[in-house]
């Protein structure tokens, strides 16, 4: 069975967005963003809310075209194009790029058994407290960046604790320091 693996940039003081939404606050270096390449190459699907993925469908279907992209941002675009995709919303019929919408979380977990990987959830906080509360998380993978942004939105489980256990501790660039967290019913 494929996991579902919540991805998730956060602040040092564990604002996944500023108090105005913004995003703007990533520190991602040339050694992280070569970890997100290798690692996302072989998932099997991406799984967004919509806003995280308008955001991502407004830069990484043309990244690769533009004469300032990175090696990263240009490998990235070639991933993420045909990559099998799941949007949760609830206003959105339709969404492109490979993409499955989805009005709940209903019917996400015969996606990831189907896809040709594990599943990789980019949402902000609504999204996470979704597939929390359908108990379906079964692994995080949080980058903590260099800053303090004082407010904004946070993850957490919504229905009270939830046990895990590290399972790894990357420091990435000397600054971004990547934590992977298994579910405690995982964790055998």
């Amino acid at each position: 069975m494929n996991r579902i693996i919540v991805w998730m940039q956060a602040s040092a003081d564990g604002f996944t967005s500023g108090p105005n939404g913004e995003f703007d606050w990533a520190d991602v270096g040339t050694e992280l963003h070569t970890h997100f390449v290798t690692t996302l190459a072989d998932a099997g699907l991406f799984v967004y809310g919509r806003e995280v993925f308008d955001m991502m469908a407004s830069f990484w279907p043309i990244a690769d075209t533009l004469p300032d992209s990175t090696p990263n941002q240009m490998a990235y675009a070639r991933i993420w194009r045909p990559m099998p995709k799941a949007v949760l919303s609830t206003t959105r019929e339709t969404a492109g790029w490979n993409s499955t919408v989805l009005p709940s979380t209903q019917g996400l977990r015969a996606l990831v058994d189907d896809a040709d990987g594990d599943a990789y959830v980019f949402g902000g906080s609504r999204t996470v407290a979704a597939l929390e509360e359908a108990d379906l998380v079964d692994e995080y993978q949080v980058f903590v960046h260099p800053v303090l942004l004082g407010g904004g939105a946070s993850f957490h489980a919504v229905d009270g604790r939830r046990a895990l256990r590290l399972a790894e501790a990357r420091t990435f660039d000397g600054r971004v320091v990547g934590l992977r967290h298994v579910r405690e019913r995982d964790a055998s």
